[in-house]
């Protein structure tokens, strides 16, 4: 996610606005809860017959960051999120995700064209800069019946 272009990925953004920050992306991003943040979100498809849903986007990022770098627009970008930040002078160091199974919100549901009592693979991603400092936060929905998790590693 970080080192694509939205134009690479067939999908549409389908929100960028100012909202403010509900108490997990708060925390996340340390700011107060409903400190005003931009929302972008976006709904990527797979390529074909169908253009089936499979992955719904919502990025978090300061107002400021996302002025400087056109993420509080709706058109898509033709730059990856690393460039984006790096030309508004913050550079993408560290990741930490966490990994989780959950019902999908309403603009989730909507754009994954699923019942809102189907299960999501849900990723929550902090991206910090060489500070440790929280850049943004991706909290990326995958539809439960179409992605699986597969981890391999030595005991």
């Amino acid at each position: 996610m970080l080192d694509r272009a939205e134009a690479d990925d067939p999908g549409k953004v389908t929100l960028a606005e100012q909202r403010p920050a509900r108490s997990e992306v708060a925390s996340l991003l340390a700011v107060e809860v409903g400190a005003a943040l931009v929302l972008r979100q976006r709904v990527i498809v797979r390529e074909d017959t169908e253009n089936t849903p499979i992955v719904f986007v919502s990025l978090w990022l300061r107002p400021e960051l996302a002025l400087a770098t056109g993420l509080d627009r709706v058109e898509p970008l033709d730059k990856s999120l690393r460039e984006l930040t790096a030309s508004a002078g913050q550079s993408l160091r560290n990741v930490t995700e966490r990994l989780t199974s959950r019902l999908p919100t309403s603009a989730e549901s909507a754009g994954l064209a699923i019942s809102r009592r189907a299960p999501v693979l849900g990723l929550l991603a902090t991206v910090m800069d060489a500070s440790d400092r929280p850049v943004l936060a991706l909290d990326l929905a995958f539809p439960g019946d179409l992605h699986q998790v597969i981890d391999s590693y030595a005991v």
